[in-house]
């Protein structure tokens, strides 16, 4: 990818779409770290994940484009879940990361292309069976994940994107952390 970039002279359009969706998806991605209520969490990171699909379908990374299909599927359904305060079945998050590796199976290009596998399959199990504190590690950890997928398909938005979610997260941990200190000694 990175190649086609430097060979081709500039930044296609191809390449420029994909960045505004990149970036879009980024500012759902910020608004939904910070939600207190977990459907509302979700809610904002559906809409972040279908605004990726169309980012990597943009540049042609075909691994992170169909993750991100299955991960808008997962993440409608448990805010809809979470949203109506229903249990989700067990099996659920299972049946996601089956699908995942599914696609993994036919994406796979490298060692890379396992990461947009690994980190939605995480988060699966996590927002199925854990609460908003969890959810909020596991994003941070599946965040690394695709800044370094992001490294390799060259996008740069998506680059700043998982740095900037990165430290986001960590900033939300570390808030609510000390509002929890602050109950905790009340």
């Amino acid at each position: 990818m990175f190649e086609d970039f430097i060979n081709s002279g500039g930044i296609s359009v191809f390449y420029a779409i994909s960045q505004i969706f990149a970036l879009v998806a980024f500012l759902c991605d910020l608004v939904a770290i910070q939600q207190k209520k977990k459907s509302s969490l979700l809610n904002f990171d559906t809409l972040a994940a279908f605004c990726s699909v169309l980012h990597y379908a943009f540049l042609g990374a075909w691994a992170g484009m169909a993750s991100k299909i299955i991960t808008t599927i997962r993440n409608a359904i448990a805010a809809r879940e979470a949203a109506l305060k229903h249990r989700s079945p067990k099996l659920l998050p299972f049946v996601f990361v089956v699908l995942y590796t599914i696609i993994g199976i036919f994406t796979f290009e490298s060692i890379f292309s396992v990461l947009p596998i690994l980190a939605p399959s995480l988060y699966a199990i996590v927002i199925y069976m854990c609460d908003v504190k969890k959810v909020r590690y596991a994003a941070v950890a599946t965040n690394i994940m695709w800044l370094i997928y992001n490294i390799f398909v060259f996008s740069i938005v998506g680059i700043i994107v998982q740095v900037v979610l990165i430290v986001n997260g960590l900033i939300a941990i570390y808030r609510y952390r000390k509002k929890a200190k602050r109950k905790s000694t009340k």
